[in-house]
């Protein structure tokens, strides 16, 4: 019986660890797929996989948190880009599926730097959401502008070697007006903490995000008029990139007429 038992344990573990990686494939190659997308400059195409996760009802931490990511990348394209339509159906989603992850962060047991890193990137989420807000309704600007800067100062303070929430706190100094809280300076700081941080966790291949960061911190060496930083920006992303299309075939040609 008692060799049974054991024998029983090992399929059982067998069985289970399979069951995580067929899980984890289908996140890994969307990841391929959003990625690929970025790169082309096609963040239209993201939308049929936001769809396709909300057909499965996403409930793990982990895929609530790689559709926010996607949401938090669609949404902002969608409100800054005037071809785009369903902005205001898009952020609204985005706010259900942002209440789902705070739940599902709340069954990751204890108080550990897991369950903080991940509380610090649901109010990083918000703070974006929020600010996602004033961009479709100025109106909003009064009461979403001090709330979005307070959730993500705080979620920084919470967490300050979270990449995500250094990069969204670089997002919303960046634009937020000076009276509002917002700094250029803190932005550039919060920018190049997000990338070393990045960097450092080996997060820098076919990740989004990082090339976007790049993005982010070139705009600040650009108002600066730091235009010898701003090349080194894009060429580190095309290092990483080379069919990076944005960077290639528009921002740089476009430095070389300021320059």
């Amino acid at each position: 019986m008692e060799v049974m038992r054991k024998w029983l344990h090992i399929f059982l573990a067998v069985i289970l660890s399979t069951f995580v990686v067929e899980a984890a494939e289908p996140l890994e190659s969307l990841s391929d797929s959003v990625y690929s997308l970025y790169v082309r400059n096609d963040i239209s195409g993201w939308k049929p996989i936001i769809d396709s996760m909300h057909r499965l009802s996403p409930s793990s931490v982990d895929s609530l948190d790689f559709l926010l990511s996607l949401q938090y990348g669609y949404v902002a394209w969608c409100v800054s880009d005037t071809i785009c339509k369903g902005a205001d159906e898009a952020l609204d989603a985005a706010f259900d599926d942002l209440n789902k992850f705070e739940l599902s962060i709340e069954r990751v047991p204890g108080k550990t730097v897991t369950r903080t890193m991940l509380e610090s990137k649901a109010r990083s989420y918000y703070s974006a959401f929020l600010a996602y807000q004033i961009k479709l309704n100025a109106a909003r600007a009064i009461i979403n502008g001090w709330r979005s800067v307070s959730n993500a100062k705080g979620a920084v303070n919470a967490a300050p070697g979270c990449w995500f929430s250094q990069l969204e706190y670089g997002n919303v100094m960046h634009y937020m007006p000076t009276i509002m809280g917002g700094s250029k300076i803190n932005a550039r700081k919060a920018y190049n903490s997000a990338i070393k941080i990045m960097t450092d966790e080996h997060k820098d291949v076919r990740n989004w995000m990082f090339l976007h960061a790049l993005l982010c911190l070139a705009d600040c060496y650009k108002l600066e008029k730091d235009f010898d930083n701003v090349s080194a920006c894009y060429s580190r992303a095309l290092s990483i990139e080379p069919n990076f299309t944005l960077v290639r075939d528009s921002l740089v040609p476009s430095l070389a007429r300021q320059k």
